[in-house]
């Protein structure tokens, strides 16, 4: 979990693209967890939908970054 437009997101990093069951849970159960994003890093393009940002695996050094 990181901080990302300060609010708590999610970063998974999979090695197969396919459905995680753990983030859909996180993000369905807000009052639970206080999450609402999710940074998915794997064999994607450039993405969001529902809350979840899908990026490629080349673009993970820039997650801490300020740029």
């Amino acid at each position: 979990m990181t901080e990302y437009r300060n609010e708590a997101t999610l970063v998974e990093v999979i090695a197969v693209t396919g459905d995680t069951k753990s983030s859909k849970t996180i993000l369905k159960n807000y009052d639970l967890y206080k999450v609402r994003k999710c940074i998915k890093f794997g064999e994607y393009n450039i993405g969001e939908a529902d809350g979840v940002t899908t990026l490629p695996y080349y673009l993970a050094f820039m997650l801490g970054s300020d740029s």
